[in-house]
């Protein structure tokens, strides 16, 4: 049961481009949830997901954590940003939210999150952990959990399962995902991700969960944290001028047919000269997902910013993909 004395916290994760963001930009426009604080960390230099996130409060409350992965290097930084923001986000000396969403990176085990929760005295004093939601991606979760050992212990962790992106697939597939999911943990509860979970019925399914008398299950898992080690490699890009809606399309074309199974993931935000609103652009393993402009944009500056996740370093193929932004960019690997 959940303390009213306390603050509940989700935790949100799921692997690279399981849509995570999308989920967030559904829950923050549901009226229900608009004393929510976001904690977004990323896997990279570069921070795009609280660019990405639709934020419709006056004063958007996201904390980014985003020099390092969660689940390796920001336990401290976690507990220090827990402390920090009763203040950071008070007026007249009372607090402007009622729960907190911490999104995790795509690489990063949940584990040290849930032994903060529960073993800093501060930390446990404030909070408690109301659920650990991960989001699978129907189309490659069979493929990633077979192959990153990260995904299969976000599956292990969770108290729910959200599945996107079920209009991929066919019936058959989505059965032996959902057995494959089971057989990881056949405690929690497996949903499709759809229309239905950004209204009150549906945000039963994400908030509310009450787990911490299930402590113990996680416990368990603590004795094995995941490391995703120094094979991925993180490529961060900013492009200092608007790019041309030609040169966009030509290099949209080679991203489009570059097949080397070592990309994780890409997402970008691109200012295209002429045009008000940017672009972003999400690719997850093989898939591109079509380009979609941001109509409500946050950014502060006109500024394109990318991030590439890759499996076994930076090759002379990503460098290829890359060579036609030379022009825009300065690039730097982290």
């Amino acid at each position: 049961m959940i303390d009213v004395m306390r603050l509940p916290v989700t935790v949100l994760t799921g692997f690279l481009g399981s849509g995570k963001t999308t989920l967030l930009n559904q829950w923050l426009r549901h009226p229900q949830v608009q004393d929510t604080l976001v904690i977004v960390n990323e896997f990279g230099e570069v921070g795009l997901d609280h660019l990405l996130v639709a934020h419709q409060q006056d004063q958007p409350m996201v904390v980014e954590l985003n020099n390092g992965c969660l689940c390796c290097q920001l336990r401290s930084d976690l507990k220090q940003t827990l402390k920090d923001i009763h203040w950071r986000f008070s007026r007249n000396g009372v607090r402007q939210f009622k729960r907190v969403v911490i999104e995790t990176s795509g690489l990063a085990d949940p584990a040290p999150i849930l032994h903060t929760l529960m073993t800093d005295s501060y930390v446990a004093a404030a909070y408690q952990l109301d659920g650990v939601v991960t989001v699978v991606d129907s189309l490659l979760g069979r493929a990633t959990l077979e192959q990153h050992p990260e995904a299969v212990k976000q599956v292990q962790m969770a108290d729910r399962i959200l599945l996107s992106k079920t209009d991929l697939v066919d019936n058959p597939a989505r059965k032996e995902l959902h057995a494959a999911l089971q057989r990881l943990n056949a405690m929690a509860p497996i949903s499709q991700l759809d229309t239905t979970l950004v209204n009150t019925t549906g945000l039963g399914l994400l908030f509310g969960i009450g787990v911490e008398h299930s402590f113990p299950h996680w416990l368990s898992m603590l004795a094995a944290p995941v490391s995703h080690g120094a094979e991925v490699t993180t490529l961060s890009l900013e492009l200092q001028q608007p790019i041309p809606n030609v040169d966009f399309e030509q290099w949209l074309a080679l991203l489009r047919e570059y097949d080397n199974p070592r990309l994780l993931r890409f997402k970008g935000v691109f200012q295209i000269e002429g045009e008000q609103n940017p672009v972003a652009v999400h690719r997850v393993q093989h898939v591109l997902h079509t380009p979609e402009p941001l109509r409500h944009w946050h950014g502060h500056h006109q500024r394109s910013q990318l991030v590439m996740i890759t499996q076994s370093g930076i090759g002379q193929e990503e460098r290829q993909l890359l060579q036609p932004l030379a022009r825009f960019v300065g690039l730097r690997i982290v």
